[in-house]
């Protein structure tokens, strides 16, 4: 997450633009207006994985709290926004095996959604809090876009456990005259002038299974993320370099070349700018192959031979010799260590 004062180079995805946009066109509002009035158009929203200014974003939602009638306008549109359609991020929160892992990817991808605050996640007692600071606390549109995030957020959590329910949640803004809204959305002890915008869950939900668990998917789509995440601008060549190959390499052996020309490169200067940087390809294709490994042995019950495909090994016998060598130990061996220890 980059510092919260950066605002210059700040965005958020083409994806989460378009779910807002849908989500206002529920309620009513003209498509078109909204994007006069921000100054974006539809070639820049056709990628679901392009970037746009968060200052143009900040733009549309000054525009849907102008035409939205609503005591809380933000309430209003998080509770008509899906971004499921729109979001790897969603899909690899819903894939997670426990909220807990669901929460730390969150944490670890929430720039792939935007660069318009920093959400944080904090264990207390019998708490597990989410707080969220925003880029620009004072903005006009930022109550209604954070109020918008927070419904958002009940809503996607709510049908992926069992016994969900809010301990309490807390605004930075003063308790405004009509609460309905609030107590509709949350049902839950509300607080008003606080330092953070935050939502409170029972710390033992950090543990519950989701419901659509599904491991080996959140494994493609945490290689996509890693992608996704080595594009953005900030990002040093190797850490780019680390997430192309997270996502190349499920589909076999990687290419040098093909992942030089996906970064703009020629094969030479790659290798030039990464020597800079302290490091070669070779080691960062065998670093993330290891890490990979340990990860998918530890988190979750693939076969060793669908793990061997998944890091772009055509025998699994190449894939076992390699983690001896990197770790002493045979894939079942390591399994049951790492079972033992826990």
């Amino acid at each position: 997450m980059p510092a919260l004062h950066d605002t210059a180079q700040a965005s958020v995805s083409a994806s989460l633009t378009q779910a807002i946009l849908h989500a206002a066109g529920r309620l009513g509002l003209e498509r078109q207006a909204l994007l006069s009035a921000c100054g974006l158009g539809e070639s820049q929203l056709a990628d679901p994985d392009a970037r746009v200014p968060f200052t143009a974003q900040e733009a549309l939602w000054c525009a849907l709290s102008a035409r939205l009638q609503h005591p809380e306008p933000g309430l209003l549109l998080g509770c008509n926004l899906t971004p499921g359609p729109f979001s790897v991020l969603n899909y690899l929160l819903q894939s997670s095996a426990t909220l807990g892992d669901a929460l730390n990817a969150a944490q670890r991808y929430q720039r792939l959604v935007g660069e318009g605050g920093e959400l944080r996640v904090e264990q207390q007692d019998d708490r597990l809090t989410l707080l969220y600071s925003p880029l620009h606390p004072q903005h006009p549109a930022t109550r209604m876009r954070v109020l918008a995030m927070m419904a958002c957020w009940v809503r996607m959590m709510a049908p992926l456990l069992d016994d969900f329910h809010l301990l309490g949640v807390q605004f930075r803004h003063a308790a405004p005259s009509d609460l309905a809204p609030y107590r509709s959305v949350f049902a839950c002890p509300l607080r008003f002038a606080a330092a953070d915008y935050a939502i409170a869950l029972p710390r033992a939900l950090g543990d519950a299974p989701l419901i659509p668990a599904n491991p080996p998917l959140q494994q493609l789509l945490r290689q996509h993320a890693e992608a996704l995440l080595a594009r953005l601008p900030s990002a040093s060549l190797s850490a780019r370099v680390i997430g192309l190959l997270g996502e190349q390499l499920a589909h076999g052996e990687p290419d040098r070349a093909q992942l030089a020309r996906a970064l703009h490169l020629s094969e030479r200067t790659l290798q030039r700018r990464l020597a800079e940087e302290g490091c070669s390809y070779q080691q960062l294709l065998a670093d993330t192959r290891r890490q990979l490994a340990e990860r998918y042995l530890r988190e979750g019950r693939l076969p060793a031979a669908e793990i061997a495909l998944l890091l772009g090994y055509s025998e699994p016998s190449v894939f076992f010799r390699a983690f001896r060598q990197w770790t002493g130990l045979t894939p079942g061996e390591y399994r049951a260590q790492q079972a033992s220890d826990a």
